[in-house]
């Protein structure tokens, strides 16, 4: 797996950074108005031959991935050019050869700007064509066949945004050449599904920058005597897009390395793209422009520029539901799409060769375990804890792949424990007891003491012994830092007393994690300690859950912990705390497997499967095929923000706001996700059964408490605006 640009990309990105902070000013973007051409900025791109990008690659053209970067640039500075209809242009005009050199040679200096239509010339002749005001060439198709329409003239109108687009009603075009070619009709529909990512490339890159925007306005604006980015109305909102659009970012990421691998799902991860770069971009300019109050309606200010031209763009193909149709076809329908070749495009999302071998051992593993008893039991147990099969993982290697070997673990690399779990994930196995467990195993290998490790490590990575988190209590919540249950010194031990609330896992714990109160200072008087938990003077009490999962709250009266299991110094729980919460907050995957699961059972309902019985086919109603199509889409940003994660821990770019965007974008997904699909499925989805139905109303019930659990999603909020806005502290 790499997230890392290239050298070239990187260059390209700064060139065209300092292009357009230079050419692409505010005072231009206005100038340009209404048409939205800046023909001196688009003449200094093509000096630069960036209009020919994307040309054949015999021609010396780049990758996909780094037309993405160009669309990201062009978008972040709202470039009043076609970029983006040009450099698809000329990639189809220079792949047709001597038919489209006619073309081609003009187009590639200047001369000519060239776009195409989106839609067939002849079924819909009124469509709005990108770029169209300007124009000199516009490559479409009509009776079956590539055409070019030259010798255009046209009565301009403006248009939303100021976007050079325009009606073919108010073209006319004195030439029409008919290409000879037969591949000319999927050559164009590869260049309009790149059209489609790389327009989705700049919406986002365009939201981000107006989210910048609106947190540099916050954090300098005082109202009611406090900057106002510090109150959570206004930084929260701004903290959900940030996190939608990021995801957006990775999403069309993903797009690229998919079609450049070949994937079968390149296609629908094109329409995903194109569906959720918009909805995003579009909900954080609104956000991002009411942040300034009146002033972010005012024409003089700059954010009204990025929403007028983040709708325009995003909305030039069409009704954004036409995109959701898409997905469903081409997910579940076997539609078939033209793509363009990608190129070496540097980033790749899989798991990489290092993890095939891990992968293909822990399907073989589970293929034989998974039978249709255990399937039952990952379904109703709660907690999935089936301490046979967990050794047996051990074993062979797959309950915890990176652990050390020094104590007795496998020793692969994060990314193959990721791999791993993404392979369980896919069967269900809801793995709590050891997920917990080897967040609570990483800090003790980063804190603890020899003893404690030689101690405790062994027993975790064996499956012999498992851990529960020791962190919230009855008045405290997620103000961790408020801990009451206190460590008072006995000698070479501490006796603890207290009491924690929602202590998950406990019932089946050896060992706590713990934060105790060990000074008078609220954040530098506390320390963590590993507590062996059967013992004398702990106690638990079962706490049931909405979601059918048991919690805890446990009770301490002299509990005795050795000094060598102290976690860290001694009133530097802070510290330590830091680092154990990025690990239980840096990764997405119980969300990716949550929600694998949630849209293989309503694709069972929709589809008409109950219990191997055939049954009502739902899949013709369109609030079920877009719920569905929704449903897959978050999920795929949500795969590729926990891959992220996986991939900065491993190579040290782990940001403080990245484990948070996952956590919080998986779990309100998950919840948002599985209500839709109850209200499409109601009254079926009221059932309180195993069959598929009944599983969407599971699925919600646990994923509401998702959204609490290792730091509410307004906890991560928060933590999204600071590290990531760089908004002030707003708690």
């Amino acid at each position: 797996m790499n997230l890392a640009i290239s050298g070239e990309q990187g260059l390209l990105q700064e060139v065209l950074s300092r292009v357009f902070r230079e050419h692409s000013t505010p005072a231009r973007i206005r100038e340009s108005e209404p048409v939205g051409f800046d023909r001196a900025l688009w003449m200094t791109l093509v000096e630069l031959e960036v209009p020919q990008l994307r040309s054949a690659a015999d021609e010396g053209g780049a990758s996909l991935m780094h037309a993405v970067l160009a669309a990201e640039q062009a978008g972040r500075h709202l470039a009043s050019i076609p970029l983006v209809e040009t450099v698809v242009t000329i990639r189809l005009l220079s792949l047709l050869g001597a038919e489209g050199k006619k073309y081609l040679d003009d187009a590639s200096c200047g001369k000519t700007v060239v776009t195409l239509a989106l839609q067939n010339l002849d079924t819909v002749p009124n469509q709005l064509i990108p770029a169209g005001a300007v124009a000199d060439v516009i490559i479409g198709l009509a009776g079956g066949k590539l055409v070019a329409l030259s010798g255009l003239t046209r009565s301009n109108a403006p248009v939303h945004g100021s976007i050079p687009a325009l009606t073919l009603g108010k073209i006319k075009a004195s030439e029409r050449h008919q290409f000879p070619a037969t591949q000319g009709p999927a050559l164009l529909q590869a260049a309009i599904e790149e059209w489609h990512l790389l327009t989705a490339a700049m919406v986002t890159s365009a939201g981000i920058r107006a989210l910048q925007l609106a947190a540099e306005y916050a954090s300098d604006r005082t109202a009611f005597g406090r900057k106002i980015g510090e109150f959570q109305g206004v930084s929260h909102p701004l903290a959900d897009s940030y996190t939608d659009l990021e995801g957006a970012r990775l999403l069309c990421w993903s797009a690229a390395d998919r079609i450049a691998r070949k994937d079968v799902e390149a296609g629908a991860t094109i329409a995903m793209a194109a569906w959720w770069c918009g909805a995003a971009a579009r909900r954080a300019a609104l956000r991002a422009m009411r942040t300034l109050g009146g002033y972010g309606m005012a024409m003089e200010y700059d954010l009204q520029l990025y929403f007028r031209r983040i709708n325009a763009w995003s909305l030039c193909a069409g009704a954004p539901e036409q995109h959701l149709d898409s997905i469903c076809s081409r997910l579940w329908d076997g539609d078939k799409v033209e793509l363009p070749e990608a190129g070496e495009i540097a980033i790749d999302f899989s798991w990489g060769e290092e993890s095939s071998q891990a992968i293909a051992r822990a399907t073989a593993f589970c293929e034989e375990k998974n039978t249709e008893c255990m399937k039952h039991f990952m379904r109703f147990s709660g907690d999935g804890f089936d301490p046979v099969l967990q050794r047996d993982m051990a074993a062979a290697g797959l309950l915890y792949p990176d652990a050390p070997t020094a104590y007795g673990g496998p020793g692969l690399g994060a990314s193959t424990a990721a791999a791993v779990r993404d392979v369980t994930g896919q069967y269900y196995w809801n793995l709590v007891a050891p997920s917990v467990t080897d967040m609570v195993a990483k800090t003790i290998l980063g804190f603890g003491s020899e003893k404690a490790r030689d101690d405790i490590l062994p027993r975790l990575y064996s499956g012999q012994a498992y851990c529960t988190l020791g962190y919230s209590e009855p008045s405290g919540g997620s103000d961790i830092f408020a801990a009451k249950t206190t460590a008072r010194r006995d000698g070479d031990d501490w006796l603890i007393n207290g009491q924690k609330m929602f202590t998950s896992t406990a019932h089946l714990a050896d060992y706590a994690l713990m934060v105790i109160r060990t000074g008078e200072d609220k954040y530098r008087g506390l320390t963590l300690f590993i507590v062996p938990t059967r013992q004398a003077g702990f106690h638990l009490d079962e706490i049931k859950t909405l979601g059918d999962e048991r919690t805890n709250v446990t009770f301490y009266s002299d509990v005795r912990v050795s000094d060598a299991y102290r976690i860290g110094e001694v009133n530097g729980g802070h510290k330590v705390l830091a680092a154990a919460l990025t690990i239980e907050q840096s990764s997405g995957d119980l969300y990716v497997m949550s929600m694998r699961y949630l849209l293989r059972q309503a694709l069972q309902w929709a589809q008409g499967a109950s219990s191997g019985k055939a049954g009502k086919n739902h899949m013709r109603r369109t609030e079920v095929r877009r719920a569905l199509a929704e449903t897959a889409t978050r999920l795929a940003v949500e795969d590729a923000l926990n891959r992220r994660c996986v991939w900065a821990s491993e190579n040290r770019a782990l940001e403080k706001h990245h484990g948070p965007m996952a956590k919080l974008f998986g779990s309100e997904s998950w919840t948002s996700c599985a209500g839709r699909l109850m209200e499409v499925a109601a009254p079926d989805s009221l059932e309180l059964s195993g069959e598929p139905a009944g599983s969407m109303e599971f699925m919600l019930r646990r994923a509401i408490p998702s959204t609490i659990y290792a730091g509410t999603s307004e906890v991560q909020r928060s933590l999204i605006a600071e590290a990531g806005l760089g908004l002030p502290r707003s708690r």
